[in-house]
């Protein structure tokens, strides 16, 4: 088995929280080019001699290349992974096979917590809001808010205390911003 040496470090980003899928890809890829994919996707493609105990010149010189092989690979998978991400294959990182699946098996884990995470935030949404919620009263809540955004800084002290009030009555806000329940219209200036 021949392999190339890479002359550059890899030239992709390294595997963060959020890139599991792009990395992976590209990593594939990168590990093809170094001639390196076969003994990180297929530990079968190993050479099994026919004695393990009496291996012959060339058996021996086929093992020695394979083990070269798992180590450039193992190697280039750990500078591939930033640094929060490698306390997940430290302990098996002479074995790509065993790197590679710990870090496809992370990524199932935290695309499965990014959904229970998500589930969780959708029913705070729903157990905070009014129970008469409705898209027109978010639109009035975003007419207000915009209005209160585009006021100029002479104007702090009193978005500060609108705030504040706000954070007291939570409420009763709606309606002591907006009396008589209209929407209110945005002034030019």
């Amino acid at each position: 088995m021949s392999t190339t040496t890479p002359t550059t470090k890899h030239p992709f980003p390294a595997l963060g929280e959020h890139n599991y899928g792009s990395w992976a890809d590209d990593m594939e890829a990168y590990l093809k080019t170094l001639n390196l994919w076969d003994v990180t996707n297929d530990p079968t493609a190993a050479l099994l001699p026919v004695d393990a105990t009496n291996l012959t010149m060339e058996e021996r010189k086929e093992v020695q290349d394979w083990e070269k092989c798992k180590g450039q690979a193992s190697g280039q998978i750990w500078l591939a992974v930033e640094d929060r991400q490698k306390v997940h294959v430290k302990d098996i990182q002479n074995d790509p096979v065993k790197m590679w699946l710990k870090l496809k098996e992370l990524e199932g884990e935290s695309l499965a917590s990014l959904m229970a995470q998500v589930d969780k935030a959708m029913q705070d949404i729903h157990v905070l809001h009014p129970k008469d919620f409705t898209i027109d009263s978010l639109d009035n809540d975003l007419t207000s808010m915009a209005l209160i955004h585009a006021l100029p800084s002479e104007y702090n002290n009193f978005i500060s205390s609108l705030i504040c009030y706000v954070r007291r009555h939570k409420g009763e806000s709606a309606d002591a911003l907006n009396p008589g329940g209209k929407t209110p219209k945005p002034m030019l200036r």
